[in-house]
C-alpha cells in the first residue's frame, strides 16, 4: 500500500494519458450552446458520457438534471459531485472553440464546461486510475443555476432526494487553488424604471435615465458596515437607444453581498423604499426584482474537510484561495450538507476584449485534486469525530 500522500502526488503523471479525452470532452462540452433553460443538449451530452463509462443508474430528473449514480462496494457513504451546466451566453452566439498549445479558447470554458466536462469524465478517470470506491459517488449536471435560475436545478435534486448526503463537492471550471467553504450572503436583483407614454406634470417624468440616475445616488448613500462585511455592487445599466431620445426605459442590476443575512435583509428593505419613493416622486413604473438570493452559512475551517482538501493541495503544489464566489455551495450548506467548491484549471472569463480561456497544463493536477478529495472522504478522513469525555 502506498500512504496517502504519495498515492495523490502520483496523480497527475497517472492521469497523463486521459489528456487528450478530458480535452475532447471539454471542446465537446463547450460547443453546445447552455443558456439558462435551454440545458437539455448539455445534460443528454453528460449523460451519455455515464453511459459510456459503463454506468447503469443514469437519468434526467423531473426538472432536468443530469444524474448519473455509481455504486460503492459498501454504500456507506454518500458523495455527490455537482457541476452546473448552464452558461450566460445566448445560443445565438458563436460556440466555436479554438484548442492552441497552452490554452482553450471560447465562450463560456471555464464557466462551466470545463467543471462539467470533468464531473462527466469522472467514472471514467476512476476507472483508468483503477479506484473502486467504498462510498457511492452521485454525480449532477445542474440547470438553472446562474442568473435567474438561483441554482433551482441543485435546489430541487436536493429537496427530492432519497438518501442523505454526506459531503458535496461544487466543481467550477477556474481558477484552480480556489476553496470554497463558506457561501457569503448574496442577493441580486434588476431595477427597472418605464416613464408613462402619457405627459406628466411631475419633475423628471421624462426620462428614465435620469430617473436611475437619483436611484443610484440614493443607492450610494446607503451605509454599509466593515463588520459584518457588506457592500453594494451596482454592475449593469441598459438604457437608451439614440443620443437625440430620451430614453423611456432604463434598467439597473445591482448586488448586495454581506456575512450577514441581517444586513441583506436590511438592504434590500432600504433599497426597495428608495425605489418606490422615487417611483412616487417621478411620476414613473419603477420596480425592484430580487431574483436571486443565497444565505450565508458554512463549515469552520477546523473542518476535517477543509482541512483535508488543503492537505491534498498542498501535496499537490497548488496555492489555496480561500475567497467567496456563489455556486451550488450555498444550497448544500442551506442543507448542513459539508462542501466545498474546488476549481479546476486557470484562465479568464467574461471579459470585455478578449474571448474566455483556460489553460491546459493545470488540468490534470486539478482533476487529481478533485480525485484526492474524493479518496479521502471516502477514507474516512473527513468525517467529524464527536467528543468524547
Amino acid at each position: 500500500m502506498i500512504d496517502a500522500p504519495d498515492r495523490i502526488c502520483r496523480l497527475p503523471e497517472a492521469l497523463l494519458p486521459m489528456r487528450e479525452r478530458l480535452l475532447a470532452n471539454l471542446v465537446m462540452t463547450s460547443q453546445i450552446p447552455a443558456p439558462g433553460g435551454e440545458e437539455a443538449q448539455r445534460v443528454r451530452f453528460m449523460l451519455d458520457r455515464f453511459v459510456e463509462a459503463g454506468m447503469v443508474d443514469t437519468a434526467s430528473d423531473e426538472v432536468g438534471n443530469a444524474v448519473g449514480r455509481l455504486p460503492g462496494k459498501t454504500g456507506n457513504r454518500n458523495i455527490l459531485l455537482v457541476s452546473h451546466l448552464d452558461t450566460i451566453f445566448p445560443a445565438s452566439l458563436d460556440h466555436n472553440v479554438t484548442v492552441e498549445a497552452e490554452r482553450v479558447i471560447g465562450p463560456g470554458v471555464g464557466d462551466n464546461a470545463l467543471g462539467a466536462a470533468v464531473v462527466s469524465m469522472m467514472p471514467t478517470v476512476l476507472e483508468h486510475l483503477d479506484i473502486q470506491l467504498e462510498s457511492n459517488l452521485i454525480m449532477l449536471g445542474s440547470i438553472s443555476s446562474m442568473g435567474h435560475g438561483n441554482h433551482a436545478g441543485v435546489r430541487f435534486f436536493l429537496d427530492h432526494l432519497p438518501e442523505q448526503l454526506d459531503f458535496g463537492i461544487c466543481v467550477e471550471g477556474m481558477q484552480l487553488g480556489r476553496v470554497n467553504f463558506f457561501s457569503i450572503g448574496t442577493a441580486r436583483a434588476d431595477i427597472s424604471c418605464h416613464v408613462h407614454q402619457e405627459p406628466s406634470r411631475s419633475y423628471g417624468s421624462e426620462s428614465a435615465l435620469v430617473v436611475i440616475n437619483h436611484i443610484i445616488n440614493r443607492i450610494l448613500g446607503i451605509a454599509t458596515p466593515n463588520r459584518p462585511y457588506t457592500t453594494i455592487r451596482m454592475g449593469k445599466l441598459h438604457a437608451g437607444v439614440a443620443y437625440d431620445i430620451e430614453p423611456d426605459h432604463a434598467e439597473l442590476g445591482v448586488e448586495i453581498v454581506s456575512h450577514r443575512d441581517e444586513m441583506i435583509d436590511r438592504v434590500h428593505h432600504q433599497i426597495e423604499d428608495i425605489v418606490s419613493e422615487m417611483s412616487a416622486r417621478h411620476a414613473v413604473d419603477a420596480h425592484l426584482d430580487v431574483f436571486f438570493k443565497t444565505q450565508a452559512g458554512g463549515i469552520p475551517f477546523s473542518h476535517p474537510l477543509v482541512k483535508n482538501v488543503l492537505d491534498v493541495m498542498r501535496t499537490l503544489g497548488i496555492e489555496p484561495d480561500q475567497g467567496h464566489s456563489p455556486s451550488e455551495l450555498s444550497a448544500l450548506i442551506a442543507r448542513k450538507i459539508p462542501a466545498v467548491t474546488l476549481g479546476i484549471s486557470r484562465g479568464e472569463k467574461n471579459r470585455k476584449r478578449s474571448p474566455d480561456y483556460v489553460l491546459i497544463e493545470p488540468i490534470l493536477t486539478g482533476v487529481a485534486q478533485l480525485v484526492g478529495v474524493i479518496l479521502n472522504i471516502d477514507q474516512g478522513m473527513c468525517d467529524e469525530v464527536d467528543d468524547v469525555g
